[in-house]
């Protein structure tokens, strides 16, 4: 079995790689045919991600990580809170306050949120 989970990991890093090997090589074809346009001194149409922006809005998925951030957080707070207010021999082994580990994932969407605001202002 762990030969298996081995090879599985092996081809999905080298599909990885290969892929990374791929949009490289694209990206340098377009490069020498814009480089021979200059020296021509032909005009250079847009480059297609200017036309078409990528498929990754780091925007909307620093808002997504934010929000969701925040709801993990203040639901982990919230449903340990009410298992620790609850007294019984299950709340005995669980230290007290416990509940504030929930503050790490709302800080960190907190600043999530930040960085979503203060990047649409620019």
């Amino acid at each position: 079995m762990d030969m298996v989970f081995t090879l599985f990991l092996v081809a999905l890093v080298a599909y990885a790689a290969f892929m990374q090997w791929l949009r490289h090589q694209r990206r340098m074809l377009i490069h020498r045919e814009r480089i021979a346009a200059i020296e021509k001194g032909v005009e250079l149409p847009p480059l297609e991600q200017e036309v078409h922006r990528g498929s990754w809005n780091v925007q909307r998925i620093l808002l997504l990580a934010g929000l969701t951030r925040i709801s993990i957080g203040l639901g982990l707070s919230v449903v340990l809170s009410a298992i620790l207010v609850r007294d019984s021999a299950l709340t005995a082994e669980i230290p007290q306050g416990i509940q504030w580990i929930g503050v790490g994932p709302i800080a960190i969407g907190l600043s999530h949120l930040i960085v979503f605001f203060v990047e649409r202002k620019r």
